[in-house]
């Protein structure tokens, strides 16, 4: 790639595509965040520039088709999900290349095919992918559709210590491996030093606990009665339990003991711990004071002290709109259980009705556990890479191509991998789109009032577990759903729920 050429991608602008990133109008959801990166269009406008940055290694596979072709259907990464464009499409194979050719009389053809249920849909009718990205793992686990890759890794002696371990909790249910990470998405907190200084506020260090970034919070928030003069001290991008998986809250239950799913049983909620109440003790209380935002306040114009920092879109926005802000990215929090740093990613699996199993593993190594399509979405879309040893280079990349950011700690993101920080959560067994919908609306009340955290954890934890319960069928969760949540259009579920 040319030194210093930098093509940011569109949706990787400030508040695009719903990120908040750089101040963005709402929290980074796991699907924004996607979206962040490379889009069709995007794709289009930089596919001539970026064909130069194309894989250069030879994949370590070694072929196992047969003299007769073999094919692989595979759907890509979310945001290739349109990218129909001959350009779109040309620069996907470029970066396979590699594969193919160690791999000859294999051929890949690529889908573009719906996400979720439409996949399932095909998958159940046979006509599925036979490798494929996606990012909600129950969906298919609930049905049997995913190939348990413990063997293959076994028998290729895969080390799975190049991932960080906490994220490899989700991917691993029942003694099985059903999928691994297609890349990792971070973030870390990025401060307005401008702001401190006029204030002779100290700057944050390494050491600096959930306490003390709360303390700053604090004393930054400023309350007027002309908009333009309030300020908030900060986004810590808490959006509650996404049910399509692994948001930000997750990381703040896990770093005082808590959890959304509870750890031994992912069938069972675990807002009743002690833990994790005593996070939402914590969190709720700032919410309701304003003193934590939620992305809707301007960091460039000082009016937000605090905004986290991305490994897509918004360090793409930053390095465009932050010219004349005086600021610099730090270490994670230090919760009570430790370091503990957002992470959130997609997966990479095979379907369990592929035809050529051995072939798409094979495949699904290439995506995941060599290098050479790793690095190729670090050039294509500044992709955070999902292993620990390519971090380094993603830093020297992002830091040469995007040129505003050379004297801004981009290093705190390696930080985060070599310590094994990143944790995007576990996800529920069977229907966690209508766990999530449950713990949101349980949970809500204490976002006004935080005294109710404790009965909230409860309620939620019954319901979740009610749900959970009913997870053979999708009938029975509907029936479960509609018995225990009647009505959530005005009135809370603890107005409706009897024993609350």
């Amino acid at each position: 790639m040319k030194e210093g050429l930098w093509l940011p991608m569109e949706g990787a602008i400030p508040g695009a595509g719903g990120t908040g990133g750089a101040g963005g109008g709402r929290m980074l959801s796991r699907r924004a965040a996607l979206k962040a990166g490379v889009t069709a269009a995007g794709v289009m406008a930089a596919g001539a520039a970026l064909a130069a940055c194309g894989p250069t290694g030879s994949a370590a596979s070694t072929t196992k088709a047969a003299a007769a072709t073999i094919n692989i259907v595979w759907r890509p990464w979310y945001n290739f999900n349109n990218a129909t464009s001959s350009t779109g499409h040309a620069l996907l194979m470029q970066g396979i290349q590699p594969w193919l050719a160690q791999n000859k009389g294999v051929q890949v053809t690529i889908t573009y095919m719906g996400y979720q249920q439409a996949t399932v849909a095909a998958m159940l009718a046979g006509t599925g992918p036979d490798v494929f990205a996606d990012w909600v793992l129950p969906l298919y686990l609930g049905q049997n559709l995913l190939l348990d890759l413990s063997k293959y890794v076994q028998q290729d002696n895969v080390n799975l210590d190049i991932f960080p371990s906490k994220d490899m909790e989700v991917f691993q249910q029942g003694g099985g491996l059903w999928a691994l990470p297609s890349y990792l998405h971070l973030q870390a907190p990025a401060v307005n030093l401008g702001i401190l200084d006029q204030l002779a506020l100290s700057y944050p260090n390494p050491s600096w606990t959930y306490a003390d970034w709360t303390k700053l919070l604090t004393t930054v928030t400023k309350k007027s009665s002309d908009p333009k003069l309030n300020r908030v001290g900060g986004w810590f991008n808490w959006g509650g339990y996404d049910y399509w998986g692994n948001d930000p809250a997750a990381y703040y239950l896990a770093g005082f003991g808590g959890e959304y799913v509870d750890p031994s049983d992912n069938t069972k909620c675990y807002l009743s711990n002690s833990g994790s109440q005593a996070c939402l003790e914590w969190m709720f209380p700032l919410l309701a004071e304003g003193i934590m935002g939620t992305g809707s306040a301007n960091f460039q114009t000082g009016n937000q002290v605090v905004t986290w920092m991305d490994t897509a879109g918004g360090l793409i926005g930053a390095a465009q709109t932050f010219g004349g802000v005086k600021w610099q990215m730090y270490d994670e929090m230090i919760f009570p259980k430790g370091k503990i740093a957002y992470a959130a990613s997609d997966f990479y699996a095979v379907s369990a009705g592929t035809q050529n199993p051995e072939i798409a593993w094979e495949f699904l190594k290439y995506l995941t556990v060599q290098t050479d399509w790793q690095k190729w979405m670090i050039h294509l879309a500044m992709n955070g890479p999902n292993q620990k040893a390519l971090y380094p280079f993603w830093v020297e990349t992002v830091k040469q191509v995007a040129k505003p950011l050379a004297n801004i700690d981009l290093d705190v993101f390696n930080r985060q991998m070599q310590g094994n920080d990143p944790y995007f959560g576990l996800t529920f067994k069977y229907q966690d789109q209508r766990a999530g919908q449950s713990i949101a609306a349980a949970t809500a009340p204490a976002l006004k009032n935080p005294q109710m955290v404790p009965q909230v954890c409860r309620l939620a934890t019954s319901q979740v577990d009610a749900i959970e319960s009913a997870g053979a069928t999708q009938t029975q969760v509907q029936n479960a759903f509609a018995k225990e949540f009647p009505t959530t259009n005005g009135q809370s579920i603890a107005a409706v729920t009897p024993g609350l």
